[in-house]
């Protein structure tokens, strides 16, 4: 009869296990740990004078295919010039550069058997200060919205063979416009050199287009989270099958 106790005392506690554990096996929950930053992320530009800035990388170890970097910059005082890429992707399929309106995209994309994982430079991208340019503060920004994971026209990093957004947060850039003259010209990584930062080639032009749509093109996002759900469903059946031969010992 204690035998007989212990087993179906044995076969509860199993059974709320895997009540409890079924659902996060079939929604696997992704980490969301990149980082996204501008470097350097404060100092002062002259009018008149060129700088650059580096769009860095961190994934916090996790692999990716790729990165859009949404920035936003105020176009009556800096006037974006090019985008110098980074060497962290293989491809950059929809660089744009909007000085109208002040809005710069990277879109940096890994080949499919070399996703990106760790830290390193996205992109260098170009400016000038107007001559015209207020003086004081301004900032050059992130478009990041971290409370809708969903939303595919805003920055966001996506983990390697998943459509799975990762980046949980940006730095930003706080900026003084100055009067004064510019700086002796300083090396720019991967772009010769130049005066108050380095000074990039090629004006990128061309149709944008975001790497969730090139992600989607390939179809890795669907195929593997059908993946994903058919490992758990076995795992699920594996589980049960386990817990049916304790009873049944």
């Amino acid at each position: 009869m204690k035998i007989v106790v212990r087993r179906f005392f044995v076969f509860i506690i199993s059974v709320l296990f895997l009540l409890y554990a079924i659902p996060y096996t079939l929604y696997p929950v992704y980490a969301q740990q990149a980082t996204l930053s501008l470097s350097p992320s404060s100092g002062t530009f002259n009018k008149g004078c060129p700088f650059a800035l580096q769009i860095l990388l961190n994934t916090s170890g996790a692999q990716t295919d790729g990165t859009d970097a949404i920035l936003l910059y105020d176009s009556s005082r800096f006037s974006a010039t090019s985008i110098s890429n980074g060497t962290i992707y293989s491809d950059f399929p929809g660089n744009n550069i909007d000085d109208t309106n002040g809005k710069i995209t990277v879109s940096g994309l890994a080949s499919v058997a070399s996703p990106f994982s760790g830290s390193g430079i996205l992109s260098t991208i170009n400016f000038s200060v107007k001559a015209t340019a207020p003086e004081g503060a301004s900032q050059i920004t992130f478009d990041f919205d971290p409370s809708n994971k969903a939303k595919t026209t805003d920055s966001n990093v996506v983990q390697r063979s998943t459509i799975a957004d990762i980046l949980n947060s940006v730095v930003n850039g706080s900026y003084i416009v100055g009067s004064g003259t510019c700086l002796a010209p300083t090396p720019g990584p991967g772009s010769g050199g130049g005066q108050q930062g380095s000074i990039g080639v090629g004006t990128p032009s061309g149709q944008q287009k975001t790497i969730d749509q090139v992600v989607d093109n390939r179809g890795k996002g669907p195929g593997t989270s059908e993946l994903t759900f058919t490992v758990a469903i076995v795992g699920g059946v594996l589980t049960v099958l386990g817990i049916l031969g304790l009873v049944l010992l």
